[in-house]
């Protein structure tokens, strides 16, 4: 998923900076009310993001708790840095995307999973669908009751794990009744949540990111019209 991001977006044109000294972003410690050990964390991404332009997630959770980093740390430097914060495929929806060229990725129909975090602290909800829908072939659908939690939902799954596999149970049977070829799930915990609810029932039904689904469109392109991609990101400005 990670190098999958870095591709779409070096065909979008953004130079990638992968900061050597960043850590995680502290939602989960968050979500748990262990706030000066996610404060910590959160100075730490300060200092090794300095200086880019933008700071791209690509998983939802993460993306929804930095864009609050001035709630947690009321700096200037923070609120500075939460503005900057922006989901990939937010990014290329809004600053401009190359549509990719004619070629298949390999499935037809893909049934978009909204993360909480994505569609009710983010408002992403167009963003993504519009996306996909611009790679030839592909059908995007709706998840029914898709706006209800898949029961991942931060530590959820592990400090209620009797709700959280109801929900997954009640998301899986969503997912599966779509027919879809492809689940678009773009936050980790709802992946492996959903991923485990259709291996329950043994479902041929994969999960990839919205941004692999991208990936996969340009990489059915021809050979000759592929730009190169750098093997390592270029360390000059920024995303």
């Amino acid at each position: 998923m990670n190098r999958a991001t870095i591709r779409v977006l070096a065909r979008n044109g953004w130079r990638v900076v992968i900061p050597r000294d960043q850590t995680c972003c502290g939602a989960l410690a968050a979500h748990h009310g262990r706030l000066d050990t996610a404060r910590t964390l959160a100075e730490r991404n300060l200092r090794a993001f300095e200086g880019v332009d933008v700071v791209v997630t690509n998983a939802a959770g993460c993306g929804a708790h930095l864009q609050e980093l001035g709630d947690l740390i009321a700096t200037e430097e923070a609120r500075s840095f939460a503005s900057k914060v922006r989901d990939v495929m937010e990014l290329l929806h809004d600053e401009g995307f190359v549509r990719p060229p004619t070629g298949r990725p390999g499935f037809e129909r893909v049934a978009y999973h909204d993360a909480c975090h994505a569609l009710r602290v983010q408002h992403l909800r167009e963003q993504p669908r519009a996306l996909l829908r611009a790679v030839e072939g592909i059908e995007v659908l709706d998840v029914p009751g898709g706006d209800v939690c898949c029961g991942a939902a931060g530590l959820y799954n592990v400090l209620e794990p009797e709700m959280s596999s109801e929900l997954r149970r009640r998301k899986r049977d969503a997912v599966a009744s779509t027919g879809a070829d492809v689940v678009a799930s773009a936050n980790p915990g709802c992946t492996m949540q959903i991923a485990a609810g259709l291996r329950e029932i043994g479902s041929p039904m994969s999960v990839l990111h919205p941004v692999e689904i991208l990936d996969r469109a340009y990489a059915a392109e021809s050979p000759e019209a592929a730009p190169a991609a750098p093997d390592e990101p270029s360390h000059i400005p920024s995303a």
